[in-house]
């Protein structure tokens, strides 16, 4: 009995830390952008709402790229004293098909500034007038100017990680348990036969 519970204690010893640090992580700061819309037309005007961006005066401009951190600027502004910021920008122009509007910002130790970048879908539809034999919509558009695909977004990174530490220190917490639960038995005394 002591040795289950010597085993048990060890498991909880072993859990409490993961689970503490994936509620920690999953409960961070992290950029996040909104659009108005999710779907539009090149051309049409957007405006996107953003938070937890770093309001120092020694990071750099907020920018809103498209389709990766290297893409296209749409809109550059610095982030209030709350580290939110508002932007109004035109849709580019591009080929029908799902896009990832993406907030990146350099800290004041001109690293990537923490929780960034942010990240929202968009999906670009056919322009006003364009002809109608255009190939179905794909959620996999490929990327201006060649490149990989842009997958549509959905979970901010973090959360999706912090919920995998969760469920891995749920795992290993009820592992140790069925271990302990199940530890080495003793046998049953072999009957020894009369000859």
């Amino acid at each position: 009995m002591n040795r289950k519970r010597g085993v048990l204690g060890i498991v909880f010893l072993l859990a409490v830390p993961l689970v503490v640090a994936a509620t920690a992580f999953a409960c961070g700061n992290l950029a996040a952008i909104k659009l108005d819309r999710t779907k539009a037309r090149p051309g049409t005007e957007l405006t996107a709402k953003g938070r937890n961006f770093n309001a120092s005066p020694n990071a750099s401009a907020v920018q809103l790229r498209f389709n990766g951190r290297g893409g296209q600027v749409l809109w550059e502004g610095r982030a209030d004293a709350n580290g939110r910021i508002n932007a109004a920008f035109a849709a580019p122009t591009a080929a029908k098909g799902w896009y990832v509007i993406v907030a990146t910002q350099t800290g004041p130790d001109g690293r990537p500034a923490a929780g960034t970048p942010g990240r929202h879908p968009l999906k670009i539809k056919r322009a006003a007038g364009a002809s109608s034999a255009a190939s179905p919509a794909s959620p996999w558009a490929a990327r201006p100017g060649g490149g990989e695909p842009a997958a549509p977004q959905g979970a901010p990174l973090g959360a999706v990680t912090g919920i995998g530490i969760g469920a891995l220190a749920l795992l290993v917490a009820g592992g140790g348990l069925a271990f302990g639960l199940t530890a080495r038995r003793r046998r049953p005394p072999v009957a020894r036969s009369l000859s």
